[in-house]
């Protein structure tokens, strides 16, 4: 005996063929965003994030991603040239993603500075300053923060590749350039201090 079919079964079929395919097309749009280091977010959203997510990153255990941005700033002397990774090969890196209109960056960079100041040549520090679309109003927050180590300049590019949900963010880099640990938020100095012993 013959097994009937319904007549709304190739219906079905053909709706449930266009939700996978649309399903596909749209995380390969969101993969190739990714892999070059552009998103699919507005630069906008990147808000404030004052609390702590220290939750385990797909970064973690990868070689830190590369880049050359501008440099804004060397203590208090102009910007010279270009800031990569690479200018800190074979030591540990705090590398810290800030705005100076962010609020929780404001609460934590003074801490951040100084944790940097006090540790010396033994664990260098990197900031990223992030879609501030004036340039003077990022001097002036650094310079008020006492920010001494290096400062490159960045509108987005780097959201993808560094997974960017929010300000501040911290990526916490090996000497070998593995990264070892990301902070999402505003971290204390015991959040800071702990991750640092993590890559010394």
């Amino acid at each position: 005996m013959a097994v009937q079919v319904s007549r709304f079964g190739p219906r079905v079929w053909i709706f449930l063929i266009a939700v996978s395919l649309i399903i596909v097309v749209a995380y390969a749009v969101y993969a190739a965003s990714l892999s070059d280091g552009t998103s699919t977010t507005a630069s906008a959203s990147l808000g404030s994030l004052s609390q702590v997510q220290s939750g385990t990153s797909p970064l973690v255990g990868k070689q830190v991603p590369t880049f050359s941005l501008p440099e804004l700033t060397v203590g208090a002397k102009p910007a010279s040239g270009k800031v990569s990774p690479s200018n800190f090969a074979g030591h540990p890196l705090v590398i810290n993603f800030f705005a100076s209109w962010c609020t929780a960056c404001q609460a934590e960079t003074p801490m951040v500075a100084s944790v940097a100041q006090e540790l010396g040549h033994k664990v260098d520090f990197l900031g990223i300053d992030e879609n501030d679309t004036d340039k003077a109003k990022a001097l002036a927050f650094i310079a008020k923060d006492h920010v001494t180590y290096p400062v490159a300049t960045d509108h987005a590019s780097l959201q993808g590749k560094y997974l960017l949900i929010g300000l501040p963010t911290t990526v916490f880099v090996r000497a070998s350039g593995k990264v070892v640990g990301v902070v999402q938020g505003q971290m204390t100095r015991q959040v800071l201090d702990h991750w640092i012993t993590r890559i010394e």
